[in-house]
């Protein structure tokens, strides 16, 4: 079905804007009529088509922001528990909400439920917006009518990951602040000062050392091919890009990232907490370990710990338990493998995840910590050195030649 956007105005004249969907624009002024509003002006939405067809662009054009997600999902399930119904407080968060590309998709799922859609349904046709994690507790919480606590478990899942994803990006800021003013300083010597320098040279009766003739060679270069870099640089990313569709590209690149020193640890880290933080608030939300593994596997970024999920999961089917399917993961630290194991003994195994959880919070802090403590004095040593490497190189024929003046 399309999605279509309309103004239009009821028998005493008010004027009124939403969206309605149809299998056509007949049908939907039809649907319209049926509800008492007489059209003015209509027309297909083109969000949801986009996001289907370009769903990279259209995190850019439609972006909806991770937190007002997870504010919807904390609104939705405080009006539930205080007794309002469930299309009335779908209707009351929409009035609220100030994003406009979730507004439309809220008034999609108020529809979907007006026509008789769970909750559940109408959050899973919208998978981009709303992971299957929703979808999958939702509809624990259905059939428990404990729509409250798993609305609010899956707000506070929002903020946790949320807050998780801030603190890779804050360890990726500084080191790409400096490698971006780096390049840009090699970038200003090589195409301005070297070129100035070098009328200078082409006076000079000897020939003039090695390291000079590299760095003018180089700067010839790449005043010659200036106009190549940002294509190169779109067509590296591209080519990044389709090499990490396929399952062996997207392996080879997580296992090469996880090597990088310093990156590689807390890159780890970071896939351990989510793991452990969004296992345990499934389980704590009684979605059974076989659900809740293979949602946790569809999830996951990272292909090796992907696969090595999948795997647990076919292990957990033929009869294992969990810390049996995961004891050769190279992603899951001992002592992780060791909580999952009391966990699965104690009965307590949500609570205990959950505590892993909170404790690779304070490892991911420290490695952010270390990182950037550790990346600020080696970044001001490259630079310095190649800067210095460069300017040294410009030197040396004007340090020769003093010396055969003397």
């Amino acid at each position: 079905m399309a999605i279509f956007v309309y103004k239009a105005f009821d028998r005493q004249g008010k004027i009124s804007e939403g969206h309605v969907d149809a299998v056509n624009t007949q049908m939907a002024q039809k649907k319209l009529r049926q509800q008492g509003l007489y059209v003015k002006e209509i027309r297909e939405d083109i969000a949801k088509r986009d996001r289907e067809l370009f769903p990279f662009l259209s995190k850019l054009l439609y972006r909806i922001p991770r937190k007002e997600i997870g504010l919807f999902a904390r609104q939705l399930g405080t009006l539930l528990g205080a007794g309002i119904s469930l299309d009335e407080a779908i209707s009351d968060i929409w009035e609220q909400c100030q994003n406009r590309h979730l507004k439309k998709i809220i008034a999609q799922i108020k529809e979907d439920i007006i026509q008789g859609k769970s909750l559940s349904e109408a959050l899973g046709a919208h998978k981009d917006i709303f992971p299957v994690v929703y979808e999958s507790m939702v509809k624990v919480g259905e059939a428990t009518g404990s729509y409250e606590p798993t609305l609010v478990s899956l707000s506070d899942l929002e903020e946790k990951n949320a807050e998780l994803k801030n603190k890779a990006l804050t360890a990726m800021i500084y080191p790409a602040f400096m490698g971006g003013f780096s390049l840009l300083v090699i970038l200003f010597l090589l195409t301005s000062v070297i070129p100035q320098i070098e009328n200078v040279f082409a006076s000079f009766q000897s020939e003039l050392p090695l390291p000079t003739r590299i760095v003018l060679g180089v700067s010839k270069f790449v005043r010659s091919t200036w106009w190549l870099i940002i294509p190169a640089g779109i067509g590296g990313a591209y080519g990044i890009h389709m090499f990490r569709k396929t399952i062996e590209g997207r392996k080879k690149w997580d296992t090469m990232t996880m090597k990088i020193p310093l990156f590689g640890n807390l890159i780890k880290k970071v896939q351990v907490n989510r793991f452990a933080r969004n296992l345990g608030v499934l389980l704590k939300s009684n979605v059974s370990l076989l659900t809740a593994l293979e949602i946790m596997a569809g999830a996951s970024s990272n292909e090796i710990f992907k696969q090595e999920l999948l795997k647990a999961h076919q292990d957990l089917r033929e009869g294992s338990s969990l810390h049996m399917a995961i004891k050769n993961s190279k992603i899951l630290p001992d002592m992780v493998k060791g909580m999952i194991s009391a966990g699965e003994a104690s009965d307590r195994m949500a609570e205990l995840l959950i505590k892993v959880a909170e404790v690779m919070d304070n490892e991911i802090d420290t490695a952010v910590k270390s990182l950037t403590n550790s990346l600020e004095p080696l970044m001001i040593i490259v630079m310095g050195f190649i800067v210095g490497g460069i300017m040294g190189s410009i030197m040396l024929p004007f340090s020769k030649m003093t010396e055969f003046i003397k």
